[in-house]
This record gives C-alpha cells, structure tokens and sequence, in this order.
C-alpha cells in the first residue's frame, strides 16, 4: 500500500502539473487559467477530474468533424456548397446601420439574407400549435432537433405527429442532446424508430479524444419542414412551457422563419447531424423567397474559433442608439458584457432587463443580483 502511494502521489502531481501547464495555454480566460492552474498544482487529486470535464473551453472533436465536411472529405460536394443557392438573397444590412450590423455577419463569416417573413411566438400554447400545424403539412421531410424532449403531454402530441407522418413516407429525423434529454424513456425512442422516425442523441463524448467533454451541450432547438419553413427561438419540448409545472406561467419566445434564411438554419441542422452519426442528408436547397425581412442566422457554440457568441451580444450592446431591451432567465454577464451595458446606460440607451420572478436555476438567478445593485 505504502508502495502504492508513492507511485501514485507523485504521479498526480505530474499530472497535475502538466494539466495546469494546458490551463495556462488554453483556458479562456486569464483570471480562469490562473484559477484552474493553482488549483490543479496545489488539490490534483480533487480538481484533475474537474478539470479535464469541465475545464476545455473547445469542441476539438466537433471542429475536427467539421472540417473534414466543409472539405469534403466524406462525401462527394463540399459542405459551403450546399449553401450557394442562397447567394441571390444576400443583403447588406440597412445602411444607416451598416457598419454595426455587417460586423455582426463577419464574426461568424455568414451573411445576411434578404426575401424572408418572421412571425414572432409568444410563450407555449402559441409557439406548439404553429409546430404542430406545420408538422402536419411536411410532404418530403421534417428535421426536428431540442435540448430537452419529455415525454409528457406535449411530447405525447409531438410523437403522435412525427409517427404519423413518417407512416405517411415522409423522411422524418429527430436529434435531441443526451444529457438534457436524459429522462427520455426508451419507449418513447422505441416508437419514434417502430415508425421509421431516425433518431439520433447528441453525445460530446464521441472519439477517445472527446471522452472527457461532458459538458459541451447542445441547446439548439430547430424544427424544419421540408426546407421552406423553419422555428428557432428559446422552447424546449414539456409541458411547463405551457404553464402546467411548479414555476406555473413560463414566459418564452419562438420565431418561424419562411425564406431563404431556412436554408442557414437547414445548414446548422446538418453539422450537427453530422456529428452524431457521420451522415450527410439529403435535403432541399433551393431558397422560397417568402417575404421582406432581412435576417441573419448566427449559430454559435464551443467550436467557434472566435468567441463568437459574445462578441455577437457585445457588438450589439455597443451599437444600440435609443433601446436596449434584454430578457434572460440567466443574466450573469461576463465583465466586457456588464461593462458595455452600463456604457450603454451613461450613453442614454434606454437598458432594460427582465429576470423571471421564479426562476428554474436559483444559484444562478441569485447570481444575478450582484449585477443589479
């Protein structure tokens, strides 16, 4: 046993060490890095298997994966090309905001589009009732991707409709993230795949290198029917979206997207399909112009070589002129986001922010009141 130990003392502190050493040149922040270094040199044998969890701040296995398919390399036409049709519908942004808003399209090299209609989804009984409504018009294919799916009253009411209109020959597929789905039964899956429906789990974990990365998660959610008409926007699938949970009356927004801006949010559905089970799909390309809004699809996520997702809020904060409305069940702003919020402030921006009066996650929603004072 004595032996034991001086083996594996000195091994941890190695470990330690050269873990503390990847902190220092790969974690996200300075005041991070700093953190897990001491940490990892002092507690190894406590904060090693944190560390290597929940320290790496990218989606090495997700962005390898992607460059093979923007490459190529697995299938006949290189992934961008996919998204050529929607060549004729890129805009430029209003031009007395042009210089804010093209920035916005440049952090993640994607591009706004022209020709589409937007309805805007006020909490649940509305936002399902359009899902279920356009579900049952799918003729080709629908592509159906959440964070959480329960399997309660609405995912009852999901299932019986995917079912159905997979028995009907419509190619139907379903994505949702492993861990937020985790209380997911096996029957419903096994319905799902009894009628056809493919379905497949979002797993982090996938290669030997990725094993560690439990908590690179998946919250998108995405409905698409038949690549003309989509949804995006903050509902998962439950019924306490409906106001029928302990919380009661859940205040949430969806948007359904008609146009060429469907095609970019098709293309953000097939990375991530193609991550969980190495398929390209076969899917409709060609743009519907539907309307004149202009939009930007912005997908973000731990893949990004920039830190796109906040830039994307601190370019907008900085740009506001006269509103800056913001609602979030989880407002704990890192130090560039509160500071610009409160410059926008001293600058005359009327900057509001709504916080649930009962909150889901209470650490974080009392979190929140240190940026409040």
């Amino acid at each position: 046993m004595t032996l034991l130990l001086g083996i594996l003392i000195p091994l941890l502190h190695l470990l330690g060490t050269l873990s503390a050493i990847h902190a220092v040149g790969h974690v996200r922040s300075s005041q991070g890095a700093i953190a897990w270094a001491l940490s990892l040199m002092i507690m190894p044998y406590l904060v090693l298997p944190f560390y290597w969890i929940f320290g790496r701040n990218r989606f090495y296995g997700y962005v390898e994966v992607l460059r093979k398919l923007q490459e190529g390399q697995d299938h006949e036409v290189p992934f961008p090309r996919l998204l050529q049709s929607i060549d004729p519908f890129k805009s430029e942004p209003p031009e007395e905001r042009h210089n804010n808003f093209a920035v916005l399209a440049r952090i993640k090299g994607s591009a706004f589009t022209q020709g589409n209609s937007l309805q805007l989804l006020i909490d649940g009984a509305a936002t399902f009732q359009a899902i279920f409504d356009v579900i049952d018009q799918a003729k080709d294919y629908l592509l159906i991707q959440f964070f959480i799916i329960k399997d309660d009253a609405v995912g009852q009411e999901l299932l019986t409709r995917l079912t159905e209109k997979s028995r009907q020959g419509v190619s139907v597929r379903v994505l949702y993230d492993e861990v937020g789905s985790h209380g997911l039964g096996r029957n419903y899956l096994h319905s799902l795949r009894e009628a056809g429906v493919d379905v497949r789990a979002f797993g982090s974990t996938r290669g030997f290198r990725n094993r560690f990365q439990l908590n690179f998660r998946n919250h998108r959610k995405i409905v698409i029917v038949d690549g003309q008409i989509g949804f995006v926007g903050g509902l998962n699938v439950g019924e306490e979206y409906l106001g029928k949970g302990p919380l009661g009356h859940w205040r949430d927004t969806h948007l359904q997207v008609q146009g060429p801006a469907v095609q970019a949010l098709q293309h953000t559905f097939a990375s991530d399909w193609y991550w969980a089970c190495r398929q390209t799909l076969a899917l409709e390309w060609q743009p519907v112009p539907a309307g004149d809004h202009t939009v930007l699809i912005h997908a973000t996520g731990p893949a990004d070589t920039l830190e796109a997702c906040s830039m994307f809020f601190h370019q907008t904060i900085i740009g506001a002129r006269q509103r800056l409305w913001i609602a979030s069940p989880y407002f704990v702003p890192s130090d560039p986001i509160f500071e610009a919020l409160q410059l926008a402030a001293l600058r005359g921006v009327d900057v509001r922010i709504l916080l649930p009066a009962k909150p889901d996650q209470k650490l974080v929603y009392l979190a929140s009141f240190s940026f409040l004072q």
